[in-house]
C-alpha cells in the first residue's frame, strides 16, 4: 500500500486500531546482534485475526521511515529474502522475544497509533527545505498500558523507546497525526 497525500495523511494506518500485536521480526546483522552498534533496520509486524503486516523500513536516509501495510501472503517471501544466516557480514531475520523493549508490544491491543509527516516546508540553520511527504518520522503504538515509538536512529537502524516522551531528532521538521476516530 502506498503512501497517499490525501487530506487524511495516513488514514489506512487505522486498520490498526484494535489489533492485537501476534509476531514480531527483526532484520539485523548475523553476528552477535544484542552487541553491535548497529541497530536493525527492518521490522516486520504482523497482528492476530488480520490479513496484513506492517513493514517498517529505516536506515535509507538518517531521518525517516518507509512504513506500509502488505497483504499477509507476502510475508513468507520476505522473511525468506532477509535471512541469510549462512553468509558473512549479512544479515537474517530475528524473532523478536517478549523480554526484548520491541517484544513489549507482543499480544498488546493498539488504541490508536501517531506518526509524523514532514511539514510541507521548513528550515533548518537558516535553508528552507521542502518536507518529504511520502516518508514517516517516528511511528508511536499507543496501548492501554504501553505506548511504543519506533523512529530512525540517524544512519544506526531503527531506534525503539518506551518513553512517551521520547525527544525525537528534528521534531519541530514534522507534523504528528493519529489514527483516533476523530482524527480519520
Amino acid at each position: 500500500m502506498n503512501f497517499q497525500l490525501n487530506g487524511k495523511i495516513g488514514i489506512w494506518l487505522n486498520k490498526l486500531n484494535g489489533k492485537t500485536v501476534d509476531k514480531i521480526y527483526q532484520v539485523d546483522y548475523n553476528n552477535d546482534r544484542h552487541n553491535d552498534d548497529y541497530l536493525p533496520w527492518i521490522f516486520l509486524i504482523t497482528f492476530a485475526e488480520f490479513d496484513q503486516y506492517l513493514k517498517i523500513e529505516g536506515d535509507f536516509d538518517g531521518s525517516h521511515l518507509k512504513i506500509n501495510l502488505r497483504e499477509k501472503s507476502l510475508l513468507k517471501n520476505e522473511l525468506k529474502e532477509n535471512n541469510l544466516p549462512n553468509e558473512l557480514d549479512l544479515w537474517q531475520v530475528y524473532e523478536t522475544k517478549s523480554d526484548e523493549k520491541l517484544g513489549r508490544l507482543l499480544g498488546q491491543r493498539i488504541e490508536f497509533v501517531e506518526f509524523g509527516v514532514d511539514k510541507d516546508e521548513f528550515e533548518i540553520n537558516g535553508t528552507k527545505i521542502k518536507g518529504q511527504k511520502e516518508f514517516f518520522n517516528f511511528i508511536r503504538f499507543n496501548c492501554k498500558n504501553l505506548n511504543l515509538t519506533v523512529f530512525e536512529g540517524s544512519l544506526t537502524g531503527l531506534g525503539v523507546s518506551d518513553d512517551k516522551n521520547v525527544k525525537l531528532n528534528f521534531e519541530e521538521t514534522f507534523e504528528i497525526h493519529n489514527t483516533n476516530k476523530n482524527n480519520c
